[in-house]
């Protein structure tokens, strides 16, 4: 219990650093960016496969 107190204690004297916290904004801002853009992309495939196929797969002949 002692240990994580001074953990939480030192965590909280870390992000009084104004680099650090700009530091941890970055970080959280670019991975929320990144998933944006990759649920984009995976909804964009998934409305391609979706789509009628513009010729038949399969031929009678």
């Amino acid at each position: 219990m002692f240990r994580f107190v001074l953990q939480v204690a030192f965590i909280r004297r870390i992000l009084q650093f104004r680099f650090i916290r700009f530091t941890l904004f970055l970080v959280f801002a670019g991975a929320l960016i990144a998933g944006l853009i990759y649920a984009s992309i995976v909804f964009h495939a998934l409305t391609e496969r979706n789509q009628a196929p513009h010729v038949q797969h399969h031929s009678t002949r």
